[in-house]
């Protein structure tokens, strides 16, 4: 009787290993995508520095939120004519984006609302004495 039950057992577990195994496959509908396929942006992006001035820091923040978190420049300083990327944790979220630069004297410029799901390149300059910034 003892044997019965942990013969039972045992099938009923490879059973359900079974079941499990077949659950984790992909079938195909022909539609060619699901709706319940979440879309995935990156909000990585290249800051190009055409300003004429190094760049001392760079911080970026979702728009609206009041901190601006920590420096992330991941060079000591961006020299003008250079460029790096900013690359994002993959469980950030935010489409709209706040940036922020500083120069070696602390002076800032800030643009605001910037869509990283659409920009993967920002390239800054000063013209006409004014900071702008052009996106790709």
């Amino acid at each position: 009787m003892k044997k019965k039950k942990i013969f039972s057992l045992l099938v009923v577990f490879a059973l359900s290993v079974f079941i499990f195994t077949g659950c984790g496959g992909s079938s195909s509908t022909g539609s060619g995508s699901s709706s319940n396929q979440a879309t995935t942006y990156s909000q990585d992006f290249t800051i190009v520095n055409d300003t004429g001035i190094e760049i001392y820091s760079i911080y970026v923040s979702p728009t609206g939120e009041k901190n601006w978190g920590d420096d992330i420049l991941t060079t000591d300083t961006l020299p003008t004519g250079n460029s790096t990327d900013i690359v994002f944790d993959t469980d950030v979220q935010d489409q709209y984006w706040d940036l922020m630069i500083a120069d070696s004297a602390g002076a800032t410029v800030e643009w605001t609302n910037i869509d990283l799901f659409s920009v993967s390149e920002i390239n800054l300059k000063i013209e006409n004495g004014s900071p702008t910034a052009t996106f790709k």
